[in-house]
């Protein structure tokens, strides 16, 4: 096999062979400082000069290298790499606020409450599909939403857990405050979640077990109503005193009839007779 032979233009060749004539010249006179210190110390006379000789001008000198003009650049806008990038100082006061935060923690949460029992991760996204109108192509988009947000609510913000059944792979997600501290769940959600857990998805429903806003107002203002009146019944009740009855009339004196003309007149004629 061939050796390639390495070839060097006469500008380096000229400079290699300047670099290597210094590097001699330095160990030259590091040598002769060596000599004349071991001379002195073994009892001789020599002066000790400086450890460098003067290197001649001819050989140190590094031969310029030519450069060649930069390129006229057209008008227009510089380069990212050209311009120069401007540090901006911090400005103190309030941070920038971030984006907007995701709806489905709060969705999360919210359901829930509502339903007041353990939820499963397939029945939050067929909630969500339906409350938010979402169209069937968004299905898997919704489904990662929700995971996403669950497990922030579990590891991070530590308001959710999960439970399940052994044997199953179905996990249910409960509010921290449904569980003991054993980890398991308080009762009456405990043979709750057995009974929901038992339950094919499509059967459980989307009702929640606690009653409305408005169903809440009517019991609030039924269960004030029975208050009253039980308050009432404990209540001595005063008697009323008996009405007095009015007077009886008397009647009145009738008025003597008046006499007819035609009676006047007789009366008249018997008193001339």
């Amino acid at each position: 096999m061939a050796k390639s032979k390495v070839q060097f233009k006469d500008e380096e060749l000229q400079y290699i062979r300047s670099f290597y004539e210094q590097e001699k010249f330095q160990l030259l006179s590091r040598l002769q400082h060596v000599e004349q210190v071991l001379g002195r110390l073994s009892g001789g006379g020599a002066e000790i000069t400086s450890g460098m000789m003067s290197v001649p001008q001819a050989v140190s000198a590094v031969p310029a290298v030519t450069v060649a003009p930069a390129p006229k650049r057209k008008r227009g806008r510089p380069r990212k790499t050209e311009a120069a990038v401007e540090v901006k100082p911090k400005k103190a006061g309030r941070p920038k606020k971030r984006g907007p935060k995701s709806i489905w923690g709060n969705f999360i949460l919210r359901r829930l409450r509502q339903c007041d029992r353990p939820l499963s991760y397939a029945e939050l996204v067929r909630d969500a599909m339906v409350m938010h109108n979402l169209p069937p192509a968004k299905e898997k988009n919704a489904k990662a939403s929700i995971l996403n947000a669950a497990f922030r609510l579990r590891t991070h913000l530590d308001k959710v857990d999960t439970v399940g059944l052994p044997g199953k792979k179905e996990r249910f997600l409960v509010m921290k405050s449904w569980l003991a501290s054993e980890g398991q769940l308080k009762a009456p959600y405990d043979e709750l979640f057995k009974e929901i857990a038992a339950t094919p998805m499509d059967d459980r429903g989307r009702k929640p077990r606690r009653p409305s806003a408005t169903s809440r107002a009517e019991s609030k203002v039924k269960s004030r109503m029975k208050a009253e009146g039980a308050e009432a019944k404990s209540k001595p009740v005063a008697k009323k005193p008996a009405a007095k009855k009015p007077a009886a009339k008397k009647p009145a004196a009738k008025k003597p009839a008046a006499k007819k003309p035609a009676a006047r007149k007789a009366a008249a004629k018997a008193t001339a007779k």
